[in-house]
């Protein structure tokens, strides 16, 4: 076994881009508050030393370079974490997903001496920069020069193969490593809250920090179309009709619909000329799936439900107490109502008398349903006067609810002062 490792190249699996390469600019990240923490992490990890705060706990915190992040697929993060060596002069590793997805037995075969090999590249100072005393903080400790990205978000292997990477390594000699004592910072990537909860005594003994970045809730999506709409000042769209839209969709799904949807309205010329709105393109291009996000299969979407309320409910408590029935019994709730159909004129007047009595507050509803979040007692009890809402899934149904709030206010406008 040992010759045929031998045999293998390990450097074909890995890429690197020197600090001095790094283009990423600060108005490219969309910040979530969490990237302050992982920001914090990296200050705290580069400024340590004997003397400083960590140093008190030296017996139960030993950093070692290691940071676990929980985040759902097509995010920003790697280009955030580039940001963060292009400020810092830090080279960044990460694995060569395409060469894994061709090799992968070649790569699991001989995944630690991959992660070896790479902490214990010396860094060329060709590729640093001249850094002078305002550059960098004094007190940073420069003898970190790189940082190693393994993303198990992009990792393809076999669907026939049941490869738990993050198992594989937390079980391999390379959680014997100290990072940071071969310049190196090591930051693991993954979506499976599960595999966390299973393995969590040895994770939590291995990593320094585990954070966990849930996904974007509906003011967030509306924070990431407005700063794509600033972006490109010429392109108008409704930032509350799309964000309704796109439950659990991350930043780059949007940058991608986006692209698509601004190549759609050029492509139809007259139109462009009268006007630059393009909202009608975007939901045209979800609808018809003509774009589809990165979460776009229902298998998916159900384990990132799922895994979203594992994470909220073991905050609470012992998981072992769940009565999972429940979901099934607010399912068979949820089809019975479904099967009432309305007229289309009954059911904008059903929305407009809601919109009129409980705007805000079914708005609340609606969208902690889209979210799988447990609804209070007063919520319940809105919900169960205005049950006809579930005859849609909840992102169509705040739509409705919007246009029926949209035109009381026009008519209410067309009286007023009569």
């Amino acid at each position: 076994m040992d010759d045929i490792k031998s045999n293998l190249s390990t450097d074909k699996f890995y890429k690197v881009l020197h600090s001095v390469d790094i283009e990423v600019e600060q108005g490219d990240i969309y910040y979530r508050k969490k990237y302050n923490d992982i920001i914090n992490y990296f200050k705290m990890i580069l400024t340590h030393n004997e003397n400083s705060l960590l140093s008190e706990y030296s017996k139960i915190i030993i950093p070692k370079g290691l940071l676990l992040v929980k985040i759902s697929p097509n995010s920003d993060i790697h280009e955030f974490l580039k940001l963060v060596c292009k400020n810092y002069f830090l080279d960044f590793f990460e694995m060569n997903y395409e060469k894994i997805f061709f090799n992968y037995m070649d790569f699991l075969e001989i995944f630690p001496e991959i992660i070896l090999d790479i902490i214990k590249l010396k860094k060329d100072n060709s590729n640093t920069r001249v850094n002078n005393e305002d550059s960098l903080d004094k007190d940073l400790n420069v003898s970190i020069n790189k940082i190693l990205l393994i993303d198990e978000n992009k990792l393809k292997f076999s669907s026939n193969d049941p490869t738990n990477l993050l198992e594989r390594f937390i079980n391999s000699k390379l959680n014997k490593v100290n990072y940071l004592e071969n310049n190196s910072i090591l930051i693991w990537i993954t979506k499976k809250i599960k595999t966390i909860s299973k393995n969590s005594q040895k994770i939590f003994d291995l990593f320094d920090l585990f954070i966990n970045i849930n996904p974007l809730d509906r003011s967030e999506r509306e924070a990431v179309l407005k700063h794509y709409s600033e972006m490109f000042p010429r392109i108008v769209f409704d930032l509350e009709t799309i964000a309704n839209y796109t439950n659990l969709w991350e930043v780059n799904d949007f940058k991608n619909l986006l692209k698509l949807g601004i190549f759609n309205h050029y492509l139809k010329s007259e139109l462009n000329q009268k006007s630059n709105e393009i909202t009608e393109v975007l939901i045209d291009l979800i609808e018809t799936r003509e774009f589809l996000p990165s979460i776009n299969n229902i298998q998916e979407k159900k384990d990132q439900i799922l895994e979203h309320d594992f994470s909220h409910m073991s905050n609470k408590g012992n998981l072992k107490g769940i009565d999972f029935r429940v979901y099934e019994k607010v399912k068979e709730y949820q089809n019975e109502i479904q099967e009432v159909s309305f007229s289309e004129f009954m059911r904008d007047q059903l929305y407009e008398h809601a919109a009129s009595k409980h705007y805000k507050e079914l708005q609340i509803i609606l969208e902690k349903i889209s979210k799988h979040e447990n609804l209070e007692k007063n919520d319940r009890y809105i919900l169960a006067k205005y049950p006809f809402v579930l005859n849609e899934n909840p992102n169509k149904a705040l739509i409705t609810l919007e246009k029926a709030k949209k035109k009381i206010d026009r008519i209410k406008q067309m009286y007023k002062g009569t």
